[in-house]
């Protein structure tokens, strides 16, 4: 009667295109995991990076807040009472009249 051991007809299951299938579909799922953990690096990278440079040093802050006040405030300089300090733009601006 069956002239195959197996109990099925070969006819029945193309194995060749379902070996193909099978693997087009496992390369297709390891690219899309690469694929995905590279998005996941660069995205951490990025949050990493970004994370670092939000955080302001207080020396910084301190430099800036120390120049703000000599660089544009007038004050009288300490130990000669003839002696003033003003704007840099000011002074920029009484300099360019001077020459002129």
């Amino acid at each position: 009667m069956d002239s195959n051991p197996s109990g099925f007809e070969k006819k029945d299951i193309p194995v060749k295109p379902v070996l193909i299938g099978g693997a087009i579909f496992i390369i297709t799922v390891l690219i899309t995991i690469f694929m995905l953990y590279e998005y996941y690096i660069r995205v951490l990278d990025d949050a990493t990076y970004d994370f670092k440079l939000s955080k302001r040093s207080a020396k910084l802050e301190q430099l800036k807040k120390f120049e703000q006040e000599n660089l544009n405030s007038y004050k009288v300089k300490e130990g000669d009472k003839n002696s003033y300090q003003i704007p840099i733009e000011k002074s920029k601006e009484i300099l360019l009249n001077e020459k002129k």
